[in-house]
């Protein structure tokens, strides 16, 4: 139907298209065969992680590393498939800068480390059991962070403020929160 609409456009020198989207948009009409429509509503942490421990052992420990690092899943499947390559002494650094979107460092959970450096077929289909989309696991990531760490370091850490410049104000202040940081965390996951 867009393509129709676009073609009517061009040939006739109309906006079919503006309005047919507009329209789809006041519907809430989405398309595509793979798509999995989650509910709006927000899941809980608690929800997250007891669909966490359903999926399989591989993704089960792929999403935790996703919630815990905050990472994107692009991110998380290089890191979490290269992981002695970027954790020195708990801490994930980084220092990614594309476009809009940045990495800076993160924390590795103690609980994962061994577990990780493990190639696996990526497929969204293995996560539908999670009730929820990916990248849902950064925003409940960034909550618990700046709740219960540090606002600023939240951001940091999910590459919304600073840059690799500012590498040496943050890394001490991550290296100062570590301890803080695995204590909340292992506080969450040791309800899977």
């Amino acid at each position: 139907m867009g393509n129709v609409c676009r073609f009517h456009d061009i040939k006739y020198d109309t906006n079919l298209h503006e309005e047919f989207t507009a329209w789809l948009k006041k519907k809430e009409i989405k398309w595509g065969n793979r798509k999995y429509v989650f509910p709006k509503e927000q899941l809980s942490l608690e929800q997250v992680l007891h669909n966490i421990i359903e999926l399989q052992p591989i993704h089960s420990i792929f999403t935790l590393f996703m919630l815990t690092s905050g990472l994107r899943t692009h991110e998380a499947r290089i890191v979490f498939e290269n992981h002695k390559k970027f954790c020195h002494d708990g801490v994930l650094e980084i220092f990614w800068n594309r476009k809009t979107k940045n990495a800076n460092a993160t924390f590795c959970l103690p609980a994962l480390h061994d577990k990780m450096d493990r190639k696996f077929v990526f497929d969204y289909d293995h996560f539908k059991g999670l009730g929820c989309e990916l990248r849902y696991l950064r925003k409940l990531n960034f909550t618990v962070n700046a709740t219960k760490l540090d606002p600023l370091l939240a951001e940091f850490m999910q590459g919304r403020r600073g840059n690799v410049s500012q590498r040496h104000y943050f890394l001490p202040l991550l290296t100062n929160n570590k301890k803080k940081w695995t204590r909340i965390w292992n506080d969450i996951v040791k309800l899977t």
